[in-house]
């Protein structure tokens, strides 16, 4: 058995929207990639079995429902996200939600700069979170530092485990928080851009990030002019690169 560099792990539930985009994107770096489904009832399975049959990179997928209220504390993400760490093979592991894409620069910077390094056993990278659309960036505020900034993704396996803290668990590094590691490092020349809140339906089933908790239905658009009371929300304008499988089907929608 060839010797695996790189496992991508992602849960996944209802990312028929995403999904093609994805898969696309990791199969050009990835050694493998594990799928683990929450009980998705639009097209996610049937894409991903078309995607296994193709055989452009290998694709671990297990189903297991969720119980409780999606995206809520009902769920151990946590759990989920450890399963998938058990199974991975790679010697690093990079975690992703399938609305998340890095910049086409990694497959190089992975290669010669990674794997090289025997010093560090994390690493992070530029974080751009859009918001509305795919020009404008969501910022951190004081009461709000959950935007943009730097995240830790890419670690290497035997150092690998997920915290279980409801909606949105942790990931560990010899079970301390990333910035607590003392062998960790930052790759800033690649970002890992996130557009939920820019293509597709830009919402989730109980999403709470403009106010909309409790419209299960997602029956709606979402509601852009929602302000929390604590603070107020703020962006700039994204002036860089989209990685190329976004661009390609920016183009599309445009023809």
């Amino acid at each position: 058995m060839r010797e695996m560099n790189l496992s991508v792990i992602t849960p996944v539930l209802n990312e028929e929207f995403f999904l093609p985009l994805y898969l696309e994107a990791v199969a050009r770096y990835a050694d493998e990639v594990l799928l683990l489904d929450g009980g998705s009832r639009d097209n996610t399975i049937r894409i991903i079995k078309d995607f296994q049959a193709r055989k452009i990179v290998t694709i671990h997928f297990w189903e297991i429902p969720q119980n409780g209220i999606p995206y809520s504390n009902d769920w151990d993400e946590g759990r989920r996200r450890n399963f998938l760490l058990e199974r991975a093979r790679g010697r690093w592991v990079l975690v992703l939600d399938a609305d998340e894409f890095l910049s086409d620069n990694f497959k190089d910077i992975f290669q010669q700069r990674v794997l090289s390094d025997t010093s560090n056993l994390i690493y992070g990278f530029s974080f751009i979170p859009f918001w509305r659309d795919v020009n404008t960036v969501r910022v951190n505020v004081p009461e709000d530092p959950h935007w943009e900034g730097f995240i830790y993704r890419l670690i290497r396996r035997d150092a690998a485990s997920y915290s279980s803290e409801g909606n949105h668990s942790i990931l560990l590094c010899n079970g301390k928080h990333p910035y607590l590691c003392q062998r960790k490092d930052l790759i800033e020349e690649v970002s890992l851009f996130h557009y939920h809140y820019a293509l597709g339906p830009r919402l989730k089933f109980n999403d709470n990030r403009r106010g909309d908790l409790g419209c299960y239905d997602n029956q709606f658009e979402p509601d852009w002019n929602y302000q929390p009371p604590d603070y107020q929300i703020k962006t700039r304008e994204f002036r860089g690169k989209h990685p190329s499988v976004i661009r390609k089907y920016l183009e599309r929608m445009i023809e």
